[in-house]
Order: structure tokens, then C-alpha cells, then sequence
């Protein structure tokens, strides 16, 4: 599926337009209406009444576009990711997707000053070099999806490459790897996509690829050298969830070798509550508004533990059984399921984080300079800190 032709119109800001991404970008878009608008402020006025998803804004970034993962309440463990907000917006439209709720752009962002917004990435890491960091595009909006996004990720996995305390995740539930399969990327990027049963993605996530061609896009990046990691995120409680996701993890390992596989993350579907009237009318044939829903210790809305805990319990002893496993772990949960699931929890985040270190070093030979040391885990949260 060509997600570039989603867009019906292109504003550029007048201070974007001597970066060469911008030129590169537009060239994917020869018949769409392109416009230069003098003030950033013009956009809002511009776009009024017009679907975000449908239009395109390229611009420059005016801060910081490296940031921690936001994460959740402090009652949940959160992995300590980081993240880089060069693209905010997604042409894909997943019912359960926070992003249609929670950014108010007036269009799909990129960022067109990729040199400054590496300039920042690279700066931030060499603060701490004794430290391992996950680092990743695919937060506000999917890593492939968009040309503006794939230009940027090729001169990343480049920079990376140089980087030895880093790597770079690029998560998707695109196929569009052609254009990174050319690359030198020294082992030093993971190409990740999120899964589902296809019955949950026929109906939940519409205009993204299908199962089996992920798969099979996971297969080729393998093939050509990348590191690979899965999110099954959010896990939905939908009826026949055990036939359906057991069919799929026994898929996985048999389109995918176990060894290849940096992590794998679990999850369970959570939103804000105010987003549930939203999803119903915004997406009549879900059902993702109307399961039994709790209301969590970070204020979102959740499944009951007691609908969560099987649905992990089933999915991480099938991941758990191959040879070599990766390293699994979840997105947001407590350590009292944690503990349910996996017999042990992390003590806290910072621990987390370590933990992710310490199974690199373990399973992945030469990809650290040296073993982590878990007291320079506990220094400091995100990229932002001044670092030692």
C-alpha cells in the first residue's frame, strides 16, 4: 500500500525550504498541490476543515525533537526508552490508535532539519557513554509510512552505525523496507513491527499491511543483516484470542528465527476514557469500545487484570519456548503482573532499562563496548539530563 498518495495537499514552510529533504520529499508528490506559506501561524487558517491524515506539513522544528518515552503512571514500569519525534501524525487509521486523539497538528508533520535534529541526537548520547540506549522513531507516528519519514530513517541507520552505545528501533506495521535493504548499517539498527492475528487487523487496523506480508518484509530485513523486534501492542481480548494469537506466535518462529530478535513486547489494549465515544463513532464496526474495561492506576481505561493475565500468561509461554528466546518484556504494567506472568518483575524502571543491556551484551556478541554496570542505569532518566 502507497501511503504517499493518502495526501491531497503540501505546505511548506517558508524557513524549510532550503533543507534538501524538502526537495527529495516533494518529488514524491509531482501531482499534488504544493504551496509555500510565509508564517508558520498560516497553517491552522489553511488546513481549516481539512483531515490532518490528509494533508502534509513540512516545516522546521523549533525545540528539542529527542525525547524520553513518555510513558505512564509511576505504578507502572516504564522501559526507559527514547524517543525522536521527526514525524507526528499517521496515514494508517488503527481504531485504538491514541495518536488521532491526542496530537491536535492541523496536518502530518515532518521535519525538515534532519542535520540539527541528528546533531541533537548525537550530542544527547555522547552525554552518557556508559550507558546503552534504545532509541526510536515510531512514537507519534509509524517509522516506514511516509516518505519524509524514510528519508530521515536511511541518514539515521548511517549515523548510527557510528554510534557505539546506541541502537536505533524502527518500529512499523508498514512493508516499505526497500529503500533500507541498500544500506550499511552495521547491525546497529532493529526494524520492528507490530503484530496481530489478521482477523484483528481486518477489522482494527485499517490500511496497514497484513499479517503475512510483515512477516515476510521481517524476513528480508533479517536477510539482509538488521536486528528484528516485535510489539504484540495492544493484545485485544477479542472471542477465539487464544486460537487466534496462538496461530500467529506458532507463525512467527516459523517465518522468524528466534536468534535474530532483539526484544518483543507485550501490552494490552489502554486508552484515555475520553476516547471511547470518539472510537464508537468514529469507527462503527470496532469493538474495541465496547469490551470490559477498568479504570487503570494511570487513569486510562483497561482490561481488568483478570482478563489481561491469561491472555499474557498464554502468549509469553509460547514466546518463552524457542530455543534461544528473546528478551520479552511488558509495555506498562505493574510489577504485581509481572510477577503473575513471569514468576519475577523488575525492581523499578532504571532496573528495566539494565535489563534490556544486559540481554544485548549477553546475546548479541560485539554489539557493547563493554558489559553494563547497572549503577550507570540508575544516574539519570532520559536524554535531556546533562549527563555526567
Amino acid at each position: 500500500m502507497n501511503h504517499n498518495n493518502f495526501y491531497r495537499r503540501i505546505y511548506i514552510s517558508k524557513s524549510a525550504l532550503r533543507d534538501e529533504s524538502t526537495a527529495a520529499i516533494c518529488s514524491k508528490y509531482p501531482r499534488r498541490i504544493q504551496q509555500v506559506i510565509p508564517d508558520d501561524y498560516d497553517i491552522v487558517g489553511k488546513t481549516a476543515g481539512m483531515d490532518p491524515k490528509t494533508v502534509l506539513w513540512l516545516t522546521r522544528s523549533k525545540g528539542d525533537v529527542v525525547k524520553s518515552c513518555p510513558g505512564t503512571a509511576e505504578q507502572y514500569l516504564c522501559c526507559r526508552y527514547q524517543v525522536i519525534n521527526q514525524t507526528l501524525n499517521c496515514p494508517m487509521c488503527c481504531s485504538y490508535c491514541i495518536l488521532q486523539y491526542y496530537l491536535n497538528q492541523p496536518a502530518t508533520v515532518v521535519y525538515t532539519n534532519f542535520a540539527e535534529i541528528l546533531a541533537e541526537l548525537h550530542r544527547k548520547v555522547r552525554r552518557q557513554p556508559r550507558r546503552f540506549f534504545r532509541i526510536g522513531t515510531g512514537e507519534l507516528g509509524d517509522s516506514l509510512a511516509v516518505a519524509g519519514s524514510v528519508y530521515f530513517v536511511r541518514q539515521a541507520i548511517e549515523m548510527f552505525t557510528s554510534i557505539p552505545n546506541a541502537l536505533l528501533e524502527l518500529k512499523t506495521k508498514s512493508v516499505a523496507i526497500d529503500d533500507l535493504l541498500d544500506l550499511e548499517h552495521g547491525g546497529r539498527t532493529v526494524l520492528a513491527w507490530s503484530l496481530n492475528p489478521q482477523a484483528i487487523i481486518d477489522q482494527e487496523e485499517h490500511k496497514t499491511a497484513h499479517l503475512m506480508p510483515r512477516l515476510a518484509a521481517a524476513r528480508r530485513a533479517a536477510e539482509a543483516g538488521y536486528l528484528l523486534a516485535f510489539h504484540f501492542d495492544p493484545i485485544l481480548h477479542v472471542q477465539d484470542w487464544a486460537k487466534l494469537y496462538g496461530e500467529l506466535l506458532d507463525e512467527l518462529y516459523l517465518q522468524i528465527d528466534p536468534s535474530r530478535i532483539v526484544w518483543i513486547s507485550m501490552g494490552s489494549l489502554r486508552f484515555p476514557p475520553s476516547m471511547k465515544e470518539q472510537i464508537a463513532a468514529r469507527y462503527p464496526g470496532s469493538a474495541v469500545a465496547f469490551g470490559e474495561m477498568v479504570r487503570g492506576m494511570d487513569g486510562k481505561l483497561r482490561y481488568p487484570r483478570p482478563l489481561r493475565v491469561p491472555m499474557y500468561r498464554f502468549i509469553y509461554q509460547k514466546l518463552k519456548s524457542a530455543f534461544s528466546p528473546p528478551f520479552l518484556y511488558f509495555c506498562m504494567e505493574s510489577p504485581l503482573v509481572w510477577r503473575e506472568v513471569l514468576g519475577r518483575a523488575p525492581e523499578d524502571s532504571a532496573h528495566l532499562d539494565f535489563m534490556f543491556a544486559e540481554s544485548l551484551y549477553r546475546r548479541f556478541p560485539g554489539l557493547m563496548t563493554a558489559e553494563p554496570e547497572r549503577v550507570n542505569y540508575e544516574r539519570g532518566y532520559g536524554l535531556e539530563i546533562a549527563g555526567e
